[in-house]
């Protein structure tokens, strides 16, 4: 049992500059199931097992693809940073995925509604510029 807990420890010890990190995507993750369920309950969408299931999967392999990253950055080419970068992505994929489930919620668009936002603003001939670049 001795044996086990020095293990546990030197892992927590190894991962510890990661803490910021993975609570961060285990708090995206979170929010994004709430959400989720919330906007299939509002929308009579039965919850099945699968959805849960896939939310399970992407918590470990989220945190396995950002340790991962770290391990990467820190002893093989730490000259890029693989971990804001993958850590990033992650992150907006989850964020927009809870602001998905906003819109479902309450009908609301938020990237829309902050655009709008910004074009009452004087931004507005920045924001028409680029709106119609992506046309």
């Amino acid at each position: 049992m001795d044996k086990i807990t020095h293990i546990i420890f030197w892992l927590l010890a190894l991962l510890s500059p990661l803490n910021g990190v993975l609570t961060t995507m285990m708090f995206l993750i979170m929010v994004d199931f709430i959400t989720g369920a919330f906007a299939a309950l509002k929308l009579q969408i039965p919850i099945k097992s699968g959805k849960i299931a896939n939310t399970i999967s992407k918590f470990f392999i989220y945190n396995l693809v950002i340790i991962s990253a770290y391990f990467l950055e820190k002893h093989i080419v730490n000259e890029v940073p693989f971990l804001k970068i993958i850590a990033g992505f992650i992150a907006v994929t989850e964020i927009k995925s809870i602001l998905e489930n906003y819109n479902k919620i309450y009908g609301v668009n938020p990237f829309k509604a902050l655009l709008n936002l910004l074009k009452q603003s004087g931004l507005k001939d920045t924001l028409d510029q680029i709106t119609e670049e992506e046309d």
